[in-house]
């Protein structure tokens, strides 16, 4: 700086003046700078942070609008380093003013810079340039006079400036003075002084998911599950189909017309849908649920935000949980008391549950599962034919990943249903279901049939009898029950089967005649099932005294019983029907057999008119036949007498067949009679041997000989069938064979027509012995009433 003692006041009065005016001009440029700088920060950060609400966006995060503060921090402190405490710092020297005016006045032609730095100098200025300094800086001060310091200075800079500055600062008064609330909220949310949301017109809050409820009963009610967002964090199970519920408020903000659901999964996948309005306005709010895409099925975790009018709720998560499942599930079975009596070799059993199992009636039987997570709880339902379902409890161990239901006594079919929930209550999204069939014990089968036995026996009978026992475990405490009783007919009385006759044992008139032997008498069987054979031997059974004596008039009832060792109810009790025979004499059996001889000798009979019948039938093959055909003879017609032997050789076979099964009934008939007769102790040695050798016997060698040379004779009869004259030969052979048969079937009928006479004679010698039994009984009875009248 030049020395005011040295330099003309008016040099330095200029020189101070526009070194002052510089200092303004940069600290004016730079206040502009910051206010602009300033105003712009808060109205861009205004804008980022508020113009997304405006669409239905969020506002700027914390951390953004704190990085937001730090840079504009940063450059408002760059800016006022460079500009102002930079500028401000620098030295403006005389010599630099003086060549700045110089620029803008080239008319002080360099006097100006030359006074300046010489008489601001140090150095000594020789005596001969005295004069010319003196004379430099006199024009110096002279010239000065037109100096103008505003043209030192760009003023469009501060125009500029202040045409960007002032806008932005009158927006930012005009907003503090008309909208203060607004100024404020964004001055405090830009400066992180708060982070309350700006207001929106709309006012949209979220609600919850709504999952349905899975239940192990299968109700399908619209039962649902309300799960709120804790810390916007909602868990739902995979495979879920849930519901999103939010609510706008109605009342004290405007209600959006639609919201809209904007959604990215884990996987990356976006998408966005819309929500519907459910119901009325209740209590103030309106409600708008999604159901559909992303919630459907859901398999993979999401975030999602729910968009109405300006409003926004956002970074919502709904992390899909794999639910609980039943990885294994066994099945114990320990059988009832009644199965393991008598079957050492049947044992417990466990295995895992396969579809379509079965236990036995009365089992205790358990379940037990295996899951592949903790267990929190189980809904549990059975249901069976008995009820329409009932829950029980399920006992869950200690590890949490097992669990038990005990089912006692186990009768009928049931369906078990299982719906396992985490500890978290996240559950299974559908049953798992066990069907358990029920083997039911069935009660044991009897049959009981009599050999030898007709309708009626003798007091010495001895009566074969064979049973044939059934039962799934085998039966126990088998018996045949023999119970005589008075009936005067000869005829069997109708019965019931399993015991439900009309006149059932015990309860049949008692006999006066023996009250010392017991009514009834039981033989027993062997336990377990099989085929048993035992002889009822009447006499023995009197002899022993096991039941009353049995004579001609009465009758006894034989009834095989059965049971098993079933004790979850009503025994199992089988019975078969009553065989009620009538006791006769030898004599009266005799009649009853002649009765039955009868019969069969008339169906020797109508076999014999059969076989004549077949006889006279072959016949016709063995004539001869015309060998030439006549001329008006067609191949047709031939074709026809070929069909129509054809038929006839068949309807001789098919009655050599009926004939054959005819005579077997007759053989097998007479062998029951002879039977019965051996069976009821009929001494009648004459009889048997008639019947045996004179009839039985000769049937049964008819059949095992001329019939079985009948059949083959036929049967060669049927090859050459296509040929007339071949089957002569054949059909005559057949014809000779039937001839046999006829007079061995007449030889038969013969024997039992003389057995007939013999039976006459028999019945004529009884009526004889009957009528002189009667005659002595009459005189008898005259003796002893002529004897009573003598004193009279």
């Amino acid at each position: 700086m030049l020395p005011e003692e040295q330099i003309s006041p008016e040099l330095n009065d200029l020189l101070r003046s526009i070194r002052k005016q510089i200092r303004r001009f940069v600290v004016m440029d730079a206040f502009l700078a910051i206010l602009g700088l300033f105003s712009a920060a808060f109205w861009l950060g205004y804008l980022i942070d508020y113009t997304p609400v405006r669409f239905g966006g969020t506002e700027m995060p914390h951390l953004a609008r704190l990085l937001f503060l730090c840079v504009s921090a940063a450059m408002l402190c760059v800016l006022v380093a460079k500009s102002l405490i930079g500028r401000l710092k620098r030295p403006l020297p005389d010599a630099s003013l003086a060549l700045l005016i110089e620029r803008l006045h080239p008319e002080l032609g360099g006097r100006l810079t030359t006074a300046v730095e010489l008489l601001g100098s140090d150095r000594e200025i020789e005596d001969y340039s005295q004069s010319l300094l003196a004379q430099v800086h006199q024009q110096a001060r002279s010239l000065i006079t037109g100096v103008d310091p505003n043209r030192l200075f760009r003023r469009e800079t501060l125009v500029r400036k202040s045409l960007v500055t002032g806008p932005l600062l009158a927006a930012t008064l005009g907003l503090l003075l008309f909208a203060p609330t607004t100024f404020a909220l964004a001055a405090k949310r830009l400066t992180l002084l708060s982070d309350n949301p700006w207001p929106r017109r709309a006012d949209i809050t979220m609600v919850g998911i709504e999952l349905p409820a899975v239940l192990a009963s299968g109700d399908l009610s619209e039962k649902t599950e309300l799960i709120e967002f804790e810390e916007q964090v909602a868990r739902l199970p995979v495979g879920s189909s849930s519901t999103l519920r939010i609510k706008a408020d109605a009342t004290a903000a405007e209600l959006p017309n639609l919201c809209t659901v904007y959604y990215q999964t884990d996987s990356g996948g976006r998408g966005q849908s819309n929500m519907r309005r459910v119901g009325r306005i209740v209590d103030g709010f309106q409600h708008f649920v999604l159901d559909g895409p992303p919630l459907t099925d859901l398999n993979e975790s999401l975030t999602l935000s729910v968009r109405g009018l300006d409003d926004r709720i956002d970074d919502y998560r709904l992390e899909a949980v794999t639910p609980p499942t039943i990885s294994e599930t066994m099945i114990s079975v320990s059988y009832p008391s009644y199965l393991k009596q008598g079957s050492g070799d049947r044992m417990d059993w466990a295995r895992p549950y396969q579809t379509g199992i079965r236990v036995e009636e009365g089992s205790d039987v358990e379940l037990t599962i295996q899951s592949t997570s903790e267990l929190g709880s189980l809904d549990l339902w059975i249901q069976s034919s008995l009820n329409q379902g009932e829950s029980r409890p399920m006992k869950i161990a200690s590890d949490g990943l097992s669990a038990t239901l005990n089912l006692d006594k186990f009768q009928v079919p049931a369906t078990v249903s299982i719906v396992p929930k985490d500890i978290s209550d996240i559950s299974a999204q559908a049953p798992y279901r066990y069907f358990i069939g029920v083997i039911k014990d069935e009660p044991p089968a009897i049959r009981m049939t009599l050999q030898g036995i007709g309708n009626a026996v003798t007091a010495n009978a001895k009566i074969p009898l064979t049973t044939e026992i059934s039962d799934d475990y085998g039966a126990y405490q088998s018996a045949i029950a023999l119970e005589p009783s008075v009936d005067l007919e000869l005829e069997p009385r109708a019965t019931k089967p399993d015991g439900a006759q009309e006149d059932k044992l015990g309860e049949t008139p008692t006999d006066p005649t023996n009250d010392a032997a017991p009514r009834t008498t039981k033989l027993p069987l062997p336990d377990g099932s099989g085929k048993t054979e035992l002889i009822a031997d009447l006499r023995e059974l009197v002899a022993a005294n096991q039941i009353p004596e049995l004579t001609p008039g009465k009758q006894i009832d034989l009834l095989g019983e059965t049971n098993d060792r079933y004790d979850l109810g009503i025994s199992h009790v089988s019975r078969t029907e009553v065989v009620r025979l009538p006791i006769v004499t030898p004599e009266q059996l005799l009649a009853l057999l002649e009765r039955r001889e009868l019969a069969l000798r008339s169906r020797l009979e109508q076999t014999l008119d059969e076989s004549r019948k077949l006889r006279d039938n072959l016949q016709q093959f063995a004539k001869p036949q015309n060998l030439e055909p006549t001329q008006t003879e067609t191949e047709s017609t031939e074709n026809r007498q070929t069909q129509v032997r054809k038929l006839r050789v068949q309807q001789a076979i098919l009655q050599l067949e009926k004939t054959k099964e005819e005579l077997a009934g007759i053989a097998t008939s007479l062998d029951d009679i002879l039977l019965e007769m051996q069976n009821n102790s009929v001494d009648s040695v004459e009889r048997q041997n008639r019947l045996g050798n004179g009839v039985r016997d000769p049937i049964q060698n008819v059949i095992d000989t001329t019939l079985e040379e009948l059949q083959r004779n036929l049967k060669t009869l049927s090859q050459v069938v296509d040929d007339s004259i071949k089957m002569q030969e054949p059909a005559m052979t057949a014809v000779s064979k039937c001839e046999d048969l006829i007079l061995e079937l007449t030889a038969i009928l013969d024997k039992m027509l003389d057995l007939e006479s013999y039976n006459e004679i028999l019945d004529l010698v009884r009526g004889l012995i009957d009528d002189q039994t009667e005659l002595m009984e009459d005189t008898k009875s005259e003796r002893k009433k002529k004897v009573l009248d003598l004193f009279k």
